[in-house]
């Protein structure tokens, strides 16, 4: 009788069970692990640690080209006033205020008492007013209009005053120092008299001539200015007449013109240049007739001229305008 024996199982081959054990390593590596988290002592020690900052990357510059030097500008042009010609020239008003002028005090203190007394006798406390606000503009006593305010003091500066008003009144109104050298244009070529509608119509050319102000004001305003002009002139002994302005026989005299003289050597830089100076033209006195004055007065023993060329050898009576007021006329 056969005995029945139990087959044992034989054990599967190694090589069969390695691919499976690398794929359970490689999904075990796959997967990521976990990070580690820091300790509260790590992360608290890193934040007490000051960061550094994180700065932006400056911005590439180009250098600057050098500056140019500023060039000198050139002088303004004053626009002109018409408030000085409407109100005129107030010749004897003037002159009534600077005999009473105390150069020790303010032109404020001055003026109230000339409101206070009406020195000058005006008729009305309107034109009281006027009058001292004209002044107020047009004069500073204390300073390149001195010598006039001594001047009024002196008989001579009495005699002389409207040439010597004139010089000042010129200077500081614009519109009447170049209405004056228009005038002298029209008597040098050869003009006998002068009428409201040609002061009018130089007056509107001074527009393209720097002055565009000229062309807001009113055809009234400028009518007024155009007259005012003509009525200077009169006041000044430059005109005569009431409707034709007829030029005169102006003739400055020998102590006006000095006086006229020491004012422009002091505002030009040589003798030359004070001779030349067109302002000598306000009272009709081209260079060559001045000159001829000079040499005059040089025989007279008054003063000392000499000249060759540009070079002048002039010696006066005084130093300046004012020392000729005061150690002259006095």
């Amino acid at each position: 009788m056969a005995t029945a024996t139990k087959a044992k199982r034989k054990p599967a081959p190694a090589a069969a069970s390695a691919p499976a054990a690398e794929k359970k390593a490689a999904a075990k590596s796959a997967t990521p692990k976990p990070a580690r988290k820091a300790s509260t002592k790590t992360t608290a020690k890193a934040k007490a640690q000051p960061q550094p900052k994180q700065t932006a990357p400056k911005p590439k510059t180009t250098p600057r080209a050098p500056k140019a030097k500023a060039q000198p500008k050139a002088p303004g042009i004053t626009p002109y006033c018409s408030f000085g010609l409407i109100k005129g020239a107030l010749v004897s008003e003037t002159l009534q205020v600077f005999e009473e002028w105390d150069l020790e005090a303010s032109k404020r203190a001055n003026l109230d008492r000339v409101r206070a007394s009406n020195s000058i006798g005006a008729p009305t406390q309107a034109w009281l007013k006027q009058v001292c606000t004209t002044f107020s503009r047009r004069f500073e006593p204390s300073g390149p209009d001195r010598s006039l305010a001594l001047a009024a003091r002196t008989a001579t500066g009495r005699q002389h005053w409207r040439p010597l008003l004139l010089w000042h009144m010129a200077n500081s109104e614009g519109l009447l120092g170049d209405g004056l050298a228009w005038t002298w244009e029209i008597f040098s070529a050869g003009g006998d008299l002068l009428q409201t509608d040609q002061a009018l119509a130089w007056l509107e050319s001074t527009g393209s001539q720097g002055h565009p102000e000229v062309a807001e004001w009113g055809e009234s305003t400028r009518k007024r200015v155009a007259g005012g002009l003509l009525k200077a002139g009169v006041d000044f002994g430059l005109l005569q007449g009431r409707v034709k302005r007829r030029f005169t026989a102006y003739y400055l005299a020998d102590e006006p013109l000095l006086y006229v003289l020491l004012q422009a050597l002091a505002s030009n830089r040589t003798t030359a240049a004070a001779l030349s100076d067109p302002r000598w033209l306000w009272f009709r006195l081209p260079e060559a007739e001045l000159e001829h004055r000079l040499l005059l007065l040089h025989q007279a023993q008054v003063i000392s001229y000499y000249r060759a060329g540009s070079v002048v050898d002039l010696k006066l009576p005084a130093s300046s305008a004012e020392a000729l007021v005061q150690e002259v006329w006095t």
